[in-house]
């Protein structure tokens, strides 16, 4: 999906290629997300990441978040690097919580 040239105006690798940067939740969800998944459900996408341990970036330049067009979000995980695709083994889903 972030290799995607068709959909670099809605996610893409940061220069280092150690994140990638989703660009206007809103068009991400509609063009981009179906394509992938079976649902166009930001919230569940950023959900999946984190529980397979992906980090939100928080950087204050990079907009408000729910302004659509202006919203960057930049996500990361120390397995998943561009060009890196034999990493992407060692990532798992975190385990359930037990009580």
């Amino acid at each position: 999906m972030v290799n995607d040239q068709s959909h670099q105006d809605l996610i893409s690798w940061s220069p280092t290629g150690e994140s990638f940067f989703i660009y206007s939740s809103k068009n991400f969800s509609k063009q981009v997300l179906p394509e992938y998944f079976k649902h166009g459900n930001f919230s569940s996408f950023v959900r999946q990441l984190n529980m397979y341990g992906f980090r939100k970036i928080n950087k204050a330049s990079r907009g408000k978040h729910g302004t659509d067009q202006s919203e960057i979000w930049e996500f990361m995980h120390p397995q998943f690097l561009r060009d890196r695709q034999g990493k992407l083994s060692e990532i798992k889903r975190k385990a359930a919580n037990s009580e």
